[in-house]
């Protein structure tokens, strides 16, 4: 017989056991829909990216070869700053306010049509050359379309924050292949928590995507190198260098950030965007590492493959560009710059220190370094390193010195920047 007592016990299950099924289901499908419209932007970079530049290969943008004529970069990098100047002129005059993926979280609208727009104007600028990062665009149009998901099965505003928090990082996830670290990504920066559940639904929804999205990011890692070797030299260059990368990290972050809150708009955005990006693009008829969203020159510097001087100059070159191009309007992230910038400083580190004691591999410390600058750019240094690892490939091999050289990294980012180095306080100058 039962009783009104045990009634409600059972019932309290049931209900229990219904919210873990909707909850379940949410995250497969919240997998599936993130996977997708990472598919979506990454299809259309590769195609642009083929149509302007060929299909060559060589050690250009995605692997290209170099621009055949040293006008292209000109007119395709200043032909991205008119389209993009446009495009956003038209969304921020006659569209609906565009959220961030963190406003998203926080349970705010995300226009379906102009976030959409926004992103393809996103990818499609760095496609062209544009001198910005491509991961903002598939963090954003995955928490937009997770946010129009969740809403259907009625689950409680924690669940769907989690959820749409564990879209946006399984967005960065899928387009660089590194589940782990868009999962926490998710955890540590989105969230600024660390539970159970919260662990769970972002693995799984990064797992799920980034499978979704492999038939055109590929398995496998950004970056391809060879064993490297931990040493005593590599230990003591890479608490050296972690310091230089913070102080370097904190400098770029604070640029980016001023700048853009001088962002322009109305007509003077349809005017500054396209001079800008001209600039840019003559830079890159000299230098076309500087050019696209930095993976060029960060394979430059994981491979040795340029001179150490060389490798300032264009690291020098990408701070600018990349700050002066987000300065202008444009929309965009500074992830893949910040590792480009680190990689180069570091290979160019690796030759100098190589008199002083030799035996530290080059490309090791080329990598401890881009962790360094990423940790102190981003203000996360959890996701910072598992990114360096998953981008490489290279497991434990380098954690020791990669632990050491974020440490010193913060630690100088703390010193010397204005604000507090928070825990879960990252910098993003992508939005005002």
């Amino acid at each position: 017989m039962v009783t009104a007592q045990t009634a409600t016990p059972l019932r309290s299950r049931r209900r229990g056991f219904a919210t873990l099924a909707r909850l379940g289901i949410a995250t497969l499908i919240v997998g599936v829909t993130t996977g997708l419209a990472v598919l979506l932007l990454v299809w259309i970079v590769h195609s642009l990216e083929h149509l302007v530049w060929g299909d060559e290969e060589g050690p250009f943008l995605d692997g290209l070869a170099y621009p055949g004529t040293w006008w292209l970069p000109i007119v395709t990098v200043g032909g991205a700053g008119v389209i993009a100047a446009v495009g956003w002129y038209l969304l921020r005059r006659f569209g609906r306010k565009l959220a961030t993926v963190e406003q998203g979280v926080d349970g705010a609208r995300m226009p379906w049509w102009e976030t959409l727009a926004d992103t393809v104007i996103q990818v499609g600028s760095v496609a062209m050359g544009a001198s910005i990062g491509k991961e903002v665009a598939p963090r954003e149009l995955s928490a937009m379309a997770s946010s129009k998901v969740v809403r259907w099965f009625g689950l409680d505003a924690r669940w769907c924050r989690i959820l749409i928090a564990s879209a946006a990082g399984a967005g960065l996830a899928a387009v660089y292949n590194v589940p782990l670290a868009g999962a926490l990504f998710a955890v540590e920066i989105l969230l600024a928590q660390l539970s159970v559940g919260a662990a769970v639904v972002a693995l799984t929804v990064s797992t799920i995507a980034t499978l979704v999205a492999r038939p055109l990011v590929g398995d496998g890692s950004l970056y391809s190198v060879g064993s490297v070797e931990v040493n005593a030299s590599l230990i003591v260059a890479a608490i050296l260098i972690g310091p230089l990368m913070g102080w370097g990290a904190t400098s770029f972050a604070a640029v980016t950030k001023k700048l853009a809150r001088f962002r322009p708009e109305g007509w003077k955005l349809l005017v500054a965007l396209p001079v800008t990006f001209t600039a840019v693009g003559a830079l890159g008829a000299a230098f076309p590492l500087i050019l696209g969203n930095g993976r060029a020159l960060a394979t430059a510097g994981f491979d040795l493959s340029q001179p150490a001087l060389l490798l300032i100059a264009l690291a020098v070159l990408k701070y600018v560009a990349t700050a002066v191009s987000l300065g202008s309007g444009a929309i965009g992230g500074t992830l893949q710059p910040s590792v480009a910038i680190g990689a180069a400083l570091g290979a160019a580190a690796a030759a100098g220190w190589a008199f002083v004691w030799p035996g530290a591999d080059g490309t090791a410390l080329a990598i401890v370094a881009a962790a360094a600058f990423l940790a102190s750019n981003m203000r996360a240094p959890f996701t910072a390193i598992a990114l360096i690892i998953e981008f490489t490939n290279t497991g434990f091999d380098l954690l020791l010195p990669i632990f050491l050289a974020v440490a010193g990294s913060l630690a100088a980012s703390k010193l010397t920047s204005r604000e507090s180095l928070r825990p879960f306080a990252p910098i993003d100058p992508a939005r005002p």
